[in-house]
């Protein structure tokens, strides 16, 4: 991980997570109805266990559990707290995600050193993929405290000090103050 990774905000600001997760990542975006008011991701497949694989990862990390959801209740199935405020940030939070994807062959041909091209999903459904996760993992309650989000998508080869060597993400989280005068 890169040493100068700062948050991308102005201080004060103390970072709370930096995973690095190994996995397919997929982003979040087209919804398809199934009819009956059933509602799926179109990429349900893959989306959920890369979702899944960013949560266990950042409750490891931060010693959280996942917040456990009934309909019609207001509270954490596992704990009590309430839905609300149910997480280690409250307030402003600032996070930053490289997603490392993996490069297709035509890119490879073609030299290519970024994704930039329509084989990979867009990187705001790569980010929202990953704030939801990191709600489900209790890092913050809700992904509207998110004031400052700094997402990059890379191959493994990109010259990029985040890039990982195969497919996944780096992501930081800093939990933002009160500026000082």
């Amino acid at each position: 991980m890169s040493e100068a990774a700062s948050a991308p905000a102005a201080p004060p600001a103390t970072r709370i997570l930096d995973i690095t997760v190994i996995g397919t990542p997929a982003g979040q975006g087209a919804i398809s109805f199934k009819g009956h008011g059933k509602a799926v991701h179109s990429n349900h497949d893959v989306l959920m266990p890369w979702r899944t694989t960013i949560t266990k990862a950042a409750t490891r990390a931060l010693g959280t559990h996942q917040r456990v959801r009934v309909k019609k209740m207001p509270n954490c199935r596992a704990c009590g707290k309430p839905n609300r405020t149910h997480g280690e940030i409250a307030g402003p939070v600032a996070v930053q995600i490289v997603v490392t994807v993996k490069r297709s062959p035509t890119a490879a041909k073609r030299g290519d050193l970024w994704p930039a091209n329509r084989t990979t999903s867009d990187i705001d459904h790569h980010a929202r993929a990953v704030l939801d996760a990191l709600c489900n993992a209790s890092v913050f309650p809700d992904d509207g405290q998110v004031v400052a989000l700094e997402v990059q998508k890379v191959f493994p080869i990109t010259p990029h000090p985040d890039a990982l060597p195969k497919p996944g993400a780096t992501i930081r989280v800093w939990k933002l103050g009160v500026p000082t005068a």
